[in-house]
């Protein structure tokens, strides 16, 4: 609104009345359709003018960006001083004021508003921007050509608010609550105004069926614009809030642009008139619209001008291997230009067609400038180089003519020519039997596994890959006229190695490929294979692999097909049955587990037993050195000998060992005998049978064929003499050792019955001792008798007077060949 000087404003009903009806309205035009050079600052107006013939007192002038307007980013300034203005950028409403003292001119003004600049801070601004320049407050949108007020007026009802919308004019135009039926205005009404307030809609006359029913529409009887609830539909545009008109509470039947803060800037929901009891659900205010009421005067009190920021569309190119790609572009606005860096960089082509030539996948850059400008948004253009199929334009592939017909035309393995024409397992290839079909790829007549060159001796390859690159060969099928020289054979001979005799061995192919190409002349890149049958051969199907590892599937002899090929072109040069591979058995034949001969006797013969053929032998000793070719040897020296044998092939058996063992009968003497009396108890041990003899020895205590022991020790033996047997395990003899074990009886009963009758020393060994001394005593210690020889004995008598039953007593001293004395006392008991 055109605000009056003080000194005017006793005068302000009249006057303005007056003027409203009466005075000539300012007008305003501008120009300007210009490009925004990104982070740059250009005026808003490429011209303008004001005409004031009226005189009207201009005491503001409003520029806003009201259409396309980002918050933050965006900015109006006045790019010059002026003694007579001041100005004030609103950011929430996207609007700069320039406030004028008295003194303004127009001239003032008109160039102030050149001087008016915009800028964005971001470098990948986008869209378009409208201004609008009014010299009235309310805002303008150049788009619906109409004025937009808001009304701050806390709790009014929605009708109240009709009611003083349609009561209020601006320059003469009718007012009303808004009616928004673009993306523009609600943008405008909604998120610049910063207020939440009533519009004209409502669905009061029926629910759900929202209806325009102010300014213009309401003329026309109300136009709809949604029907439903959330989720509803719209046949122009509706802006509602998320999950609005709800009609929560009931009687929500008025639109509302919803309060800043609450889900979707500016957008509406359903109000109940007299508001909520939140503060952000009551409504603060009311939005009029200005303009297309009838009787509205023609104004020209606002122009409008655009910044255009270029948007780019742009089509890449791909081609298979180097060359010429096609990339393709248009924009909104500008020129565009083509760079080779993503910033700065080169600027290397302008216009909408770009044909550069590339070898390698390249990413241009795009973008629509103004004239001059380098700084404008860039899109990135790829021209992509795939990957090429490198096929031969043609080959010739034969093979030989081996199926028993000898006609010209055979089965091919169309898999078999693929290597010939590339080694890239990525590139599929497809057969087709004519040119066009080929080279159109129909997928009908395509041939697949084996083809009869009877159909024609001409075939075309389709090799592809994933990226779509093709190339076609022409295929010339040709019946080779080469082939192996009648009744050839080879054969590889192996021995049967496993552990099983059972006619399987493994076979290296290779070594007989030599003589395979050997039949064919010299100086050509020829290959050889190797198959089971005669039909894999031919078709170059179930090749066996690997070559040098192979085990035959038939025992003893197997036949192999062999195919020699050209490894160049892949012609046929010769097939058939050409390899005989044969399995040797391996010696089998048995040896004695052990030989044994005595130390007395000069030799032992070894032998081999239960041949199963006519084998050559070598015996070896110990040391490697070869003792014996024979199947059976004699030796004189025992140890461990071993034995290989050979087939005439050259077949060798398992090495088989035998052992020989030389044993002796026993050397014992006196030496050898430990006699240990302990305690009352007696034992008898060989001290180191080692030195017994070489042979293997066992033990037996009294008796020549009784029990014998591996252990060389007896306990608890009997005093007395003993003889100790000792027998060679191997037969070589039996040795013996008589063995004193020295003790006194500890009863003896003299009653002639031929049983312990006399009371004597037992194992006293005369050969050990000079000189014996035994004296008798009864329990009183009276001497009743002395023995003084070696085998003397006490009948239980003293002076011809036996004795009674009872406990007497002895002590016995014995002189020892070096001198040494020993002696031994204890009691023992008469029995009668």
């Amino acid at each position: 609104m055109i605000q009056l000087p003080k000194h005017l404003k006793i005068l302000c009903c009249f006057a303005f009345f007056t003027w409203t009806l009466f005075a000539q309205n300012p007008e305003l035009t501008a120009s300007g359709d210009q490009i925004y050079c990104p982070q740059s600052r250009i005026p808003i107006v490429t011209d303008f003018d004001l005409v004031n013939n009226g005189g009207t007192v201009i005491n503001a002038l409003y520029v806003q960006i009201s259409s396309g307007y980002e918050q933050g980013t965006d900015l109006l300034e006045l790019n010059a001083s002026f003694p007579n203005i001041t100005s004030a950028f609103d950011a929430s409403a996207g609007k700069l004021t320039m406030s004028f003292s008295s003194g303004i001119t127009t001239s003032e003004i008109i160039n102030a508003v050149k001087a008016v600049t915009y800028s964005n801070s971001q470098a990948n601004v986008s869209g378009a921007r409208e201004f609008s320049i009014t010299i009235g407050e309310a805002n303008y949108l150049p788009s619906s050509g109409h004025y937009y007020e808001y009304v701050a007026d806390n709790l009014i009802t929605w009708q109240d608010a009709r009611a003083d919308a349609q009561a209020r004019t601006y320059y003469g135009l009718q007012g009303y609550l808004a009616t928004i039926t673009s993306l523009d205005e609600a943008v405008l009404c909604g998120e610049q105004t910063q207020g939440a307030g009533w519009i004209g809609g409502t669905d009061e006359a029926e629910e759900g069926v929202w209806k325009w029913v102010t300014g213009p529409e309401g003329l026309a009887g109300g136009v709809e614009f949604w029907r439903g609830g959330p989720g509803g539909t719209t046949t122009t545009f509706a802006y509602w809030n998320s999950g609005e008109p709800n009609n929560t509470n009931g009687g929500e039947d008025y639109a509302h642009i919803t309060a800043p803060g609450i889900g979707i800037e500016g957008s509406w929901n359903d109000l109940r008139t007299t508001g909520e009891t939140s503060p952000d659900f009551q409504a603060k205010g009311y939005i009029v619209e200005y303009g297309g009421m009838p009787g509205d005067p023609e104004l020209q009190i606002a122009a409008s001008t655009t910044v255009r920021i270029p948007v780019t569309t742009a089509t890449g190119d791909s081609r298979c291997g180097a060359g010429t790609v096609n990339l393709t572009a248009t924009t909104t606005t500008g020129i565009l230009n083509w760079y080779d860096a993503p910033t700065g960089g080169n600027l290397v082509h302008t216009g909408a067609n770009f044909n550069p030539s590339i070898s390698t996948t390249t990413n241009f850059y795009l973008a629509g400038e103004a004239p001059g400008c380098s700084t404008g948004i860039r899109r990135t253009v790829v021209a992509e180089v795939l990957p090429e199929v490198n096929t031969p334009g043609q080959i010739t592939f034969s093979n030989c003519d081996e199926d028993g017909t000898p006609d010209g035309f055979t089965d091919f393995n169309l898999n078999s020519i693929i290597p010939q024409l590339t080694t890239n397992t990525a590139v599929d290839v497809v057969f087709y039997s004519t040119r066009f079909d080929a080279d159109t790829n129909s997928g009908s007549n395509v041939l697949a596994g084996v083809y009869n060159n009877a159909s024609g001796n001409t075939i075309y390859a389709y090799a592809s890959n994933a990226s779509g690159c093709f190339h076609v060969t022409e295929v010339n099928l040709q019946v080779s006229t080469t082939s192996f020289p009648d009744s050839f054979s080879y054969t590889l001979t192996t021995c049967d190695a496993d552990e099983v005799a059972d006619g399987m061995a493994t076979f290296d192919l290779t070594q007989a490929s030599s003589a395979m190409l050997n039949q064919f002349p010299a100086g050509q890149n020829l290959s050889v294979s190797y198959f089971r049958n005669e039909t894999d051969a031919l078709l170059e199907q179930n090749e066996i692999l690997p070559q040098d590892s192979y085990r035959n599937e038939i025992a003893d002899e197997q036949i192999l097909f062999v195919r020699v090929d050209n490894a160049d072109s892949g012609s046929c040069f010769g097939v058939g049955p050409h390899l005989r591979l044969v399995v040797e058995p391996v010696p089998q034949f048995e040896v004695l587990n052990e030989g044994k001969f005595c130390s007395n006797a000069s030799s032992f013969t070894l032998e081999t037993s239960n041949a199963q053929d006519v084998y050559d032998y070598v015996w070896q000793d110990a040391a490697g050195t070869i003792v014996g070719t024979t199947p059976q040897i004699t030796v004189n020296q025992p140890g461990v000998y071993s034995v290989q044998a050979f087939t005439s092939y050259g077949c060798t058996s398992v090495v088989k060992s035998i052992k020989v063992i030389a044993s002796e009968a026993a050397t014992i003497t006196g030496d050898n005998i430990e006699v240990i009396q302990e305690n009352g108890r007696n034992q008898i041990r060989v001290l180191d049978p080692s030195l017994l003899g070489v042979g293997a020895y066992e033990y037996a205590l009294g008796d020549a064929i009784g029990f014998y022991q591996d252990a060389p020790v007896f306990d608890d033996v009997t005093p007395g003499f003993h003889t100790l047997f000792i027998r060679d395990k191997n037969g070589c003899g039996l040795s013996s050792i008589e063995v004193a074990v020295l003790g006194f009886p500890e009863y003896f009963t003299p009653n002639n019955d031929g049983y312990h009758d006399r009371w004597g020393s037992l194992g006293l060994d005369a050969s050990l001792y000079t000189q014996v001394r035994i004296e008798i005593f009864n329990r009183f210690g009276k001497l009743l008798k002395t023995l003084h020889t070696f085998d003397a004995s006490w009948d239980g008598s003293t002076r011809d007077q036996p004795l009674p039953s009872d406990e007497y007593w002895y002590k016995v001293k014995l002189t020892r060949n070096d001198g040494s004395i020993s002696t031994h006392s204890g009691h023992f008991t008469l029995k009668r």
